[in-house]
């Protein structure tokens, strides 16, 4: 609630009685305390200010380093593989680095190495029912161009004393009488105690 005063003062002066009338200004008296002012008062502090957000970091997988070059022309990789249902597949491409062409045809010669690049005593099929595989077809591979095969094989344990596969590397021979390639596998090879690995022949790039 709001009181408004009039006052009126008296004045005398030296030289006789005087009256005059002063009025003062009406007074606002808050009734039930003082409105704050901002920036009033000297021992209110600066404006909190709010933390910046936290950044939201996101983990990547690190992509693996390129294929080394040959003394063949060639460099080999394997992709990680697609797994569904205990059934695993991953491609792996061959890419000219060289300066002439690479001539391929039929199936390569496939061996499934732990991580001292000893062999596991594995039978590499050619051929598979569970990915498309045209057969062999003679291949010519410019410099720059790729060719590619694709591996099947299943994760089944059924035989608990027997250690399980799990190949680190795998040991390509491109073809009869070629250099084998020692290619890291992108993921273990994991192939239970199966014992197999089967595989397409080579062929062009589908994608």
């Amino acid at each position: 609630m709001t009181v408004t005063k009039r006052t009126r003062l008296r004045l005398i002066g030296a030289a006789g009685p005087a009256v005059g009338t002063l009025v003062l200004s009406t007074l606002a008296l808050g009734a039930c305390g003082t409105a704050a002012v901002p920036g009033a008062g000297h021992g209110a502090g600066p404006a909190a200010t709010p933390a910046p957000p936290t950044p939201l970091v996101v983990a990547t997988r690190s992509s693996p380093p390129p294929p080394p070059c040959t003394p063949e022309g060639i460099a080999v990789s394997m992709n990680e593989p697609d797994a569904a249902m205990g059934l695993r597949a991953a491609r792996v491409e061959l890419r000219n680095c060289g300066q002439r062409p690479y001539r391929l045809n039929g199936y390569p010669a496939l061996r499934v190495l732990d991580d001292r690049r000893q062999p596991f005593n594995v039978t590499a099929v050619r051929g598979t029912r569970q990915v498309e595989d045209a057969g062999p077809e003679p291949l010519t591979i410019r410099p720059g161009r790729t060719a590619e095969f694709v591996i099947v094989w299943r994760n089944t344990v059924t035989e608990a004393d027997t250690v399980a596969v799990a190949g680190t590397y795998l040991e390509v021979r491109p073809a009869p009488g070629r250099p084998v390639v020692i290619v890291p596998a992108d993921g273990p090879i994991d192939l239970g105690n199966t014992g197999r690995l089967e595989g397409t022949a080579w062929r062009l790039p589908t994608r």
